[in-house]
């Protein structure tokens, strides 16, 4: 990863798939800021939704709070769409 974010995937490494999960998004994400192709841009929005997948299971297992989850999901529509 080339930019720091928010949410930094080192602190979700007890976090069942999140840390892997943020890392490869980040990584789809700079990726499609590099080279802006409409199969960059579907390789992202794939992935977003298995994040937001996986955000919502934690969520609901109780490994992090609504509150974390809501500020995670607003964050990765953010990046998304700036």
């Amino acid at each position: 990863m080339i930019c720091k974010y928010k949410y930094d995937p080192a602190d979700y490494k007890d976090v069942l798939n999140l840390y892997n999960e943020l890392f490869v998004f980040y990584e789809l994400l700079e990726v499609y800021k590099e080279n802006r192709t409409r199969a960059n841009k579907l390789s992202l929005n794939k992935h977003s939704r298995d994040l937001f997948f996986t955000i919502k299971h934690r969520e609901l297992e109780g490994n992090i709070t609504h509150i974390t989850a809501e500020g995670l999901r607003e964050y990765m529509r953010d990046l998304m769409y700036d």
